[in-house]
């Protein structure tokens, strides 16, 4: 009984010090922090976790407290060079579905957001909804 009970905490130990691979809307590992993003798919985009967003980049800065800062294009002309602006906006999470509101230099964008894959430095997000409401 004591060999059991011996390998059985062993392998308790072994599994809750072993590094987490993906990270979660519940755990509340992500949307916190700053995120640039990385690519664009047909029906979303990639996140790469950074430590502060860079100037004229896109990506978005997600604060504990629910707000959020959208770095988008300043205006409504997209030649390059493209000249950023940080909008401010909110975020909460309804089951596993990320909700954002924010402004962009037109009006208010409102999306939901599903994350498909991730792990400690990259997201990949499935755009369930968009809706652009213009001044």
């Amino acid at each position: 009984m004591k060999k059991v009970l011996l390998v059985l905490s062993m392998i308790f130990f072994l599994t809750s010090c072993m590094e987490q691979d993906t990270m979660s809307l519940e755990a509340g590992e992500f949307p916190l922090g700053s995120w640039t993003v990385a690519g664009w798919q047909e029906n979303g985009f990639t996140l790469e976790r950074i430590n502060k967003l860079p100037d004229n980049t896109f990506g978005y800065s997600f604060k504990r407290n629910g707000e959020l800062i959208n770095r988008a294009n300043s205006g409504w002309c997209g030649t390059p060079p493209i000249v950023t602006a940080d909008y401010e906006g909110k975020w909460r999470v309804e089951d596993d579905v990320l909700k954002v509101e924010m402004r962009f230099w037109g009006g208010n964008i409102i999306q939901e957001w599903r994350i498909i894959t991730s792990n400690a430095q990259t997201v990949t997000v499935e755009l369930l909804k968009s809706e652009y409401k213009f001044d």
